[in-house]
């Protein structure tokens, strides 16, 4: 920063003392208007650059300008119909205006110079931050029982502009995200967003279930777009009737969407399949934008769970080497969204009845009678540890919701509801990963059944995984235990983080572009 002042005065001395008078009326200019300026970006950029013009000279516009119009202008991020590209857009204009008339003044070249500074402002805030409302989109969530925490990038506009400037060029390259396939994501979108422009898209024709052998007018233009995404990989796609070519694209395509695999046209392919293109590209740029705020750090060993893939992976060294379905909480109940580190594995765990479960739903039971306790392995004990015999406690006082002065645990064994093995991350919420007894559920397409914490589809094979890189860890001699009842918790030599994450858009470890239903309704808290 003491470079760039010494360089920005020294800039302001020499332009005054040996220019046409062109940059002392420019400097002066621009003083004038900035002590006037309600803008309090403005001020910032203008004090630091000590009324320096960087945009806008006497005989055109300067290379960082015009390098700002390019990357406005060719960013797919940047929507045509968005505010940001016709502010974009009518600043051009009056660039061109301004220059092509030899009489126009310092004024109106310093005027235009202020008016590029809150484009660029404008633009680095969405290249930099995106564009979530996070303060009203996470009060929305918190009100429905969630959570989404989030990390702050790591670059502002204004420090942004300094290095440029010592830099000699925008590079907003160097600040995008390395992690979640974040680039990946951007090729995609910028791949629907030529697509777009070019009208290839086409207009939707209605259709039915086009079963193998149907024939439809619609069938030419599903196959070109099935092909545009990926999904359809036959050379023709001029034919009107339904084949095996077209039946393995709808395949992947709803494989790709995270949808019942049918391979026919249901209610709900069809609905995707007429998505505009837009839909699709608006998904891209939001999750774009939550990449941004989420943890920007590179592990050699790594966990996320994205929510509405129903998905885990387990990354080593850049690549996903483990993958399996869980289960995630409901929209009442929904997982937060956070990042952590796996500290623990617990072999036959005791399962704590949360006080909301007790309070909202097993009071029922207990209203009922005390022997379904007994029927679950479960034991009661008092807020002092102390066991009580349920049948001593008039549970008829006590209503749904009502605060109750106990506590329940189950212990371990077959039945237990987080199975044979859970995998402790602390953290506030309560939430860690664990088997189940309720394997059918992993067979559903959309898995949101828990109160929260995220079930596992193959919890011996995370532990394999875990045993691979900790020596305390012994898999065959935690298996053995698991035969039994014998709790035991093994804190673990090397920890893991973890990120639970929500993307509705994203590239997978395999590099396929995928979209997921907004199983909270969070996209919409976001756009």
């Amino acid at each position: 920063m003491q470079l760039i002042k010494i360089w920005l005065t020294s800039l302001a001395l020499t332009l005054s003392l040996f220019g046409s008078g062109f940059y002392e009326s420019a400097i002066q200019h621009i003083a004038n208007s900035v002590k006037k300026s309600q803008n309090s970006a403005i001020k910032e950029i203008y004090t630091k650059l000590y009324y320096v013009p960087i945009w806008v000279g006497e005989e055109g516009l300067s290379y960082m300008a015009k390098n700002l119009f390019d990357q406005m202008k060719s960013d797919a991020t940047v929507s045509p119909l968005s505010k940001l590209y016709q502010s974009y857009s009518a600043t051009e204009k009056l660039a061109h205006s301004i220059y092509n008339n030899s009489a126009s003044s310092v004024a109106q070249k310093m005027d235009l110079e202020l008016k590029i500074s809150t484009l660029y402002y404008a633009y680095a805030k969405h290249q930099l931050h995106g564009d979530i409302p996070w303060g009203s989109a996470k009060a929305k969530i918190s009100s429905r029982g969630g959570a989404w925490e989030t990390y702050t990038p790591p670059h502002n506009p204004l420090a942004f502009l300094m290095t440029s400037l010592k830099n000699g060029e925008l590079n907003f390259e160097a600040t995008k995200p390395k992690t979640f396939n974040y680039a990946k994501l951007e090729a995609q979108l910028k791949r629907y967003r030529e697509y777009q422009r070019s009208n290839k898209w086409g207009k939707n024709i209605d259709f039915g279930g086009l079963p193998k052998g149907a024939s439809s007018p619609a069938l030419p233009l599903l196959r070109e777009r099935l092909k545009f995404m990926g999904d359809y990989d036959c050379a023709s796609t001029s034919s009107s009737v339904s084949d095996e070519c077209f039946i393995n694209a709808i395949i992947r395509f709803q494989k790709r969407h995270g949808i019942a695999v049918t391979g026919t046209i249901t209610q709900e392919t069809k609905k995707l399949l007429q998505e505009p293109i837009e839909a699709k590209i608006r998904k891209m740029v939001l999750n774009l934008d939550r990449i941004k705020w989420f943890t920007r750090q590179s592990y050699a060993r790594h966990v996320i769970i994205n929510i509405p893939a129903f998905e885990l992976n387990f990354y080593s060294g850049g690549k996903s080497i483990q993958n399996m379905r869980v289960v995630t909480g409901t929209p009442k109940n929904p997982t937060p969204i956070f990042s952590d580190t796996v500290t623990t594995i617990v072999l036959n765990p005791y399962w704590n009845v949360p006080a909301s479960i007790l309070e909202k739903e097993m009071i029922h039971d207990l209203r009922r009678g005390t022997n379904f306790l007994k029927h679950k392995n479960m034991k009661l004990y008092s807020h002092n540890g102390e066991a009580v015999d349920a049948s001593s406690v008039n549970w008829k006082q006590y209503r749904a919701g009502s605060k109750i002065p106990y506590r329940i645990a189950q212990s371990p064994g077959n039945g237990n509801a987080l199975g044979k093995i859970k995998f402790l991350f602390p953290n506030r919420y309560a939430v860690y990963m664990h088997d189940t007894p309720s394997k059918s559920l992993f067979t559903h397409t959309v898995r949101a059944y828990s109160h929260g914490c995220i079930r596992l589809q193959d919890p011996r094979g995370l532990l394999k995984t875990f045993s691979g890189f900790n020596s305390n860890v012994n898999y065959n001699a935690a298996t053995k235990t698991l035969t039994g009842n014998t709790h035991k918790a093994i804190a673990l030599n090397n920890r893991v983080p973890i990120d639970v994450v929500y993307l509705t858009a994203y590239v997978d470890a395999k590099g396929v572009l995928n979209f997921r239903n907004d199983i909270y309704g969070y996209d919409n808290y976001q756009y």
